[in-house]
């Protein structure tokens, strides 16, 4: 694998030089502030139950959802580009028994058309501001954007990460999270690359400035990949990344460590016959915590695998199909909610420019339920 290195990464500092970290918040905060500060968007209603279809859209790319720390339960936030450019924001009020979802704000209009977005909730700001990073539909720009924690609520950006390009940079979605690095926790962010392989960029959160950092490409022997999912795991020390990606319709899985040298390891295969986008996550499962994917097949429908990480070999389990009778699937964003224990896998899928949501109990079944429309 080729890539590139910086003299003496900031996130690898010692954390003996970090005054005492402070911690993130994920507290959660009364009702009744969101709902104050939501008021002056006005938000409308779109779904009052699961099972209801309602009437907007359509969308494109890839969405990405969060369970945030807004109100009491902590509510699904959602993001997805919209086929008149910029993007829409969708909340879940999960504090209400009918669990409603509010019909989308826009913003962001003027980055034109972007292809996918990648969305977290930081420790910045009083509650925590959303932050999302977006790659354009041309794969020229790779920008970010962050909402307030409040009182406002209002959106910022598009702040450009990447240089200015005459050619395309990427071929496929961005993926970000807030690592552990660093005494506050960089923000981590991986696109494809449309030469091939990856280009990796950081932002530096402990430098009042928050400068970004990149890209250092690597795997760029390793083909062209068309979508990603990134998440930050529990195995070495402070936490590998983890990245599954797909090129064609092969899904393969790579990891980093942290040594003297930052190094990528892989492409290991996962499975072949896979389309669209596919989410990641390190669920609460087993004792060391699984790793659970889900992604769409080619032929149609999502499959569902999970490696199991408390066995030495690491094995992949899979697929396991559910929502065969939908047709093929732009991409979907999972996440473990707090509904019932362990907790529900939910997932967000975008199909023909609608969006469907599916959700999962955490047992003795383990049944995929839905799809129930956002969007129609």
């Amino acid at each position: 694998m080729s890539g590139r290195s910086r003299k003496k990464p900031k996130e690898l500092k010692d954390p003996s030089l970090c005054e005492a970290p402070k911690p993130k918040k994920r507290g959660r905060k009364p009702a009744k502030i969101r709902e104050t500060g939501l008021a002056n968007k006005s938000p409308k209603i779109i779904a009052q139950s699961k099972e209801e279809v309602v009437t907007h859209g359509p969308v494109l790319g890839k969405p990405s959802m969060i369970q945030s720390s807004y109100g009491n339960k902590g509510n699904f936030e959602l993001v997805v580009p919209l086929t008149i450019g910029g993007i829409g924001y969708y909340w879940r009020d999960n504090d209400q028994d009918e669990l409603p979802w509010y019909r989308p704000i826009e913003f962001g209009t003027e980055a034109g058309l972007l292809d996918g977005v990648s969305l977290i909730q930081s420790d910045f700001g009083e509650l925590g501001n959303l932050e999302l990073v977006a790659v354009d539909n041309g794969g020229h720009n790779l920008l970010h954007f962050w909402r307030e924690s409040g009182p406002n609520f209002d959106w910022h950006g598009p702040n450009r990460i990447s240089e200015k390009a005459l050619v395309p940079l990427f071929s496929g979605n961005p993926a970000m999270i807030q690592s552990n690095f660093g005494c506050r926790g960089n923000f981590d962010v991986v696109v494809p690359r449309a030469e091939g392989g990856f280009s990796y960029y950081w932002r530096d959160n402990d430098d009042p400035a928050l400068p970004w950092y990149g890209p250092f490409d690597f795997a760029t022997d390793a083909g062209i990949f068309d979508s990603i999912a990134l998440i930050q795991s529990n195995f070495g020390e402070p936490g590998n990344l983890e990245l599954v990606a797909r090129s064609d319709d092969q899904l393969f899985h790579f990891w980093r460590d942290f040594g003297k040298e930052i190094n990528w390891n892989g492409p290991i295969p996962i499975d072949t016959g896979v389309a669209g986008t596919p989410s990641l996550i390190q669920c609460s499962f087993g004792n060391k915590g699984n790793f659970e994917l889900v992604v769409p097949l080619s032929s149609g429908g999502l499959a569902h695998y999970w490696r199991d990480n408390d066995d030495v070999h690491l094995h992949w389990y899979g697929p396991f199909m559910f929502a065969m009778n939908m047709n093929r699937v732009e991409g979907v964003s999972l996440i473990q909610s707090n509904f019932e224990e362990p907790g529900h896998l939910e997932l967000i899928a975008q199909v023909n420019g609608q969006l469907a949501f599916f959700w999962r109990d955490s047992g003795p079944d383990f049944r995929w339920n839905g799809p129930y429309y956002l969007t129609s």
